[in-house]
């Protein structure tokens, strides 16, 4: 009896946490949008598994190119000059040629609650033909947006992409937050928040890493056409980091 009465008293102490059912998303779904616990998904799902939500894919693609800087240099190159934005249409089809990827979208609006984060998977059929999900996995609660997709073709075999197939899983886990925190949905945070397209990365300048490891500022190398034999696209370089306050020295006077 005693031992009973402990293992009521420490499940009482555990918070309710744990993967979404498909009772519990439809019933979140059910929410008022306007509520704090809601979940939205939109278009609405028309069918919800046991324990997660299938995801289709969007119309709007970034295409990889080739960059025309000799590189691609965190926080200082512009991350569109690696992509070129395609359309594609419901009925047609991207062609991702043999180990390359794109980045997509899903064709799905979603809103998180305050007290649930989200994992994106492959879903396994897509798998198993050597498409995966690249993506950055991880949902916060309060997210809004549809979600960018790297899809990678890692088989030896062109794939074709048909926007609206069904091509990725959400799983939804409760998380613990204090009851104060219900109060301010509209407090939202985040690098990529609202997006209705696939969005490019936003990266920090290296400096701005390193100097949390006591790296001064102006110990940060950078590109030079020493290393390239690119005077232009050292110049450019040059010029954008003198605009925010960083002296330049060629690699002679840093080594």
């Amino acid at each position: 009896m005693v031992n009973d009465k402990k293992q009521d008293e420490n499940s009482k102490e555990l918070p309710n946490t744990g993967v979404l059912t498909k009772r519990e998303i439809e019933e979140r779904l059910n929410i008022d949008i306007g509520e704090s616990l809601s979940l939205v998904i939109t278009p609405s799902p028309d069918e919800i598994d046991r324990d997660s939500v299938d995801l289709s894919l969007g119309n709007y693609f970034f295409v990889p190119r080739s960059h025309r800087s000799p590189c691609f240099i965190p926080g200082i190159s512009n991350p569109l000059h690696l992509y070129h934005e395609q359309y594609v249409p419901l009925g047609s089809y991207l062609v991702l040629p043999a180990h390359h990827t794109v980045l997509g979208a899903t064709l799905e609006y979603i809103k998180l609650p305050t007290d649930v984060s989200g994992e994106i998977l492959t879903k396994s059929s897509w798998a198993r033909t050597f498409v995966t999900m690249e993506t950055a996995p991880w949902i916060h609660p309060l997210y809004r947006g549809c979600l960018t997709l790297e899809i990678a073709n890692v088989s030896n075999t062109p794939v074709v992409l048909y926007p609206g197939i069904k091509i990725a899983q959400l799983i939804l886990l409760k998380t613990t937050c204090d009851e104060k925190e219900l109060d301010h949905e509209d407090e939202i945070e985040g690098t990529y928040i609202g997006p209705v397209r696939p969005e490019p990365a936003e990266l920090k300048n290296p400096e701005s890493s390193l100097g949390q490891l006591g790296v001064n500022e102006h110990d940060v190398v950078y590109p030079d056409d020493d290393y390239f034999g690119n005077k232009e696209f050292r110049l450019h370089v040059a010029a954008r980091l003198e605009k925010i306050g960083y002296q330049i020295k060629p690699p002679s006077e840093t080594t």
